[in-house]
């Protein structure tokens, strides 16, 4: 659920501006309202006497401790050798980083949101160089984000917390199964657990993870990530697949036309095959690595967002943020994990869920988004 301006607290908002304030050195002031976000964090423009313009993040409660160390670390290890935000300053305590502002733009998902199919596949396009632009500068800096990490973590953090993920996923949907009245043979999703010691081509780099079309800014030098709350280091297989799921942790996870999915998907192999040739070879196409990554996204995704419906969790509607309806989405995610070579163990699983969440749910396919059909939601 995003904040609104009304929802910010005005003594929080003016701690933090008194707080960032010393770290740059002199008053800063806010600019316009603080921009909706997650209830995680408060984002402000700012901007100094002199005319210099900042953004302001304060990470909020204990749900945020871990989000500053990752974001603040992976802006340090960034900075320099990246298209990323600068990191100016920071504190601990409060939590909060202070940034360079990169300025007002729009982003990936105002493009899939539009009516301009050829905006939205350039945009496409533009997101998957900016993430291999990542992955190429962040395969650098492994050990400068793990020790930033654990420095800023007054507790143990996984660096990488996806396999933690799937192997939660394994009793999930043990028990979604079983609430679906789908029979199982005990021992059935085990394989999820072991897909992270599968992969055939070692190439790791820093993941900002939650890569959704609206964290990041379109301007006039290309499209810039934004939102290293959820860096990671693992596999870059990972963020490919979320051109071919798509968007497995993404409020706008509207199906994708397939020529610009995979157009941008082709831009980002291309890019990254510089330093990992491997990318363009078997071990990492199709019936292996890609696929792997793919299926199991779909397992994992489907997991949180069929658990919400199975648990009668409200869903969520926001105007600003139209999202498919979640059963939509559950059976895409399923179909995906059927259709898909490299996990056969669970294709006759997959389709068995599938039906069942068809009959119990009304579930159907998630529409394009509207910028490949002119527009609208069809």
């Amino acid at each position: 659920m995003s904040a609104t301006p009304a929802d910010v607290d005005q003594d929080v908002l003016a701690e933090t501006l008194a707080v960032a304030a010393r770290l740059v050195g002199g008053p800063l002031r806010a600019v316009g309202q603080p921009f909706p976000g997650s209830r995680r964090t408060l984002v402000v423009r700012t901007v100094d006497p002199s005319g210099r313009s900042f953004v302001v993040k304060r990470y909020h409660s204990e749900e945020g401790r871990e989000a500053y160390a990752r974001e603040a670390s992976a802006l340090e290890a960034l900075t320099g050798v990246a298209q990323t935000p600068t990191l100016v300053a920071e504190s601990s305590d409060p939590r909060l980083v202070v940034m360079g502002d990169l300025g007002d733009g729009t982003h990936l998902a105002d493009a899939l949101l539009g009516d301009d199919a050829d905006r939205a596949a350039a945009a496409l396009s533009g997101w998957a160089t900016a993430v291999a632009r990542l992955h190429r500068a962040g395969h650098q800096v492994r050990d400068t984000f793990e020790a930033g990490v654990l420095a800023r973590s007054s507790e143990p953090v996984d660096v990488d917390y996806l396999p933690a993920h799937l192997l939660e996923a394994v009793s999930v949907w043990e028990r979604l199964a079983t609430a679906l009245d789908v029979a199982v043979p005990d021992g059935t999703f085990d394989v999820l657990a072991r897909v992270p010691d599968r992969f055939r081509v070692d190439a790791c780099s820093l993941s900002a993870a939650d890569m959704c079309p609206d964290n990041n800014l379109v301007g006039d030098a290309g499209l810039v990530l934004l939102d290293f709350e959820f860096a990671l280091w693992r596999p870059i297989v990972w963020d490919a697949a979320y051109l071919r799921v798509p968007w497995p942790t993404c409020w706008c996870a509207w199906s994708l036309e397939t020529s610009a999915a995979e157009a941008a998907l082709k831009r980002w192999r291309n890019a990254v095959a510089v330093e990992w040739p491997e990318v363009q070879g078997a071990d990492f196409d199709h019936d292996h690595d890609l696929d792997l990554a793919t299926e199991a996204w779909a397992w994992l995704a489907g997991s949180w967002c069929l658990a919400g419906l199975v648990d009668g969790e409200p869903q969520r509607v926001n105007p600003v943020k139209p999202m498919p309806r979640t059963p939509d989405r559950v059976l895409r995610f399923l179909r995906t994990a059927s259709a898909g070579p490299a996990l056969p163990e669970l294709t006759e699983v997959a389709l068995r869920l599938a039906r069942a969440v068809e009959t119990t749910y009304a579930a159907t396919d998630v529409p394009l988004a509207p910028a490949f059909t002119g527009g609208a939601f069809r």
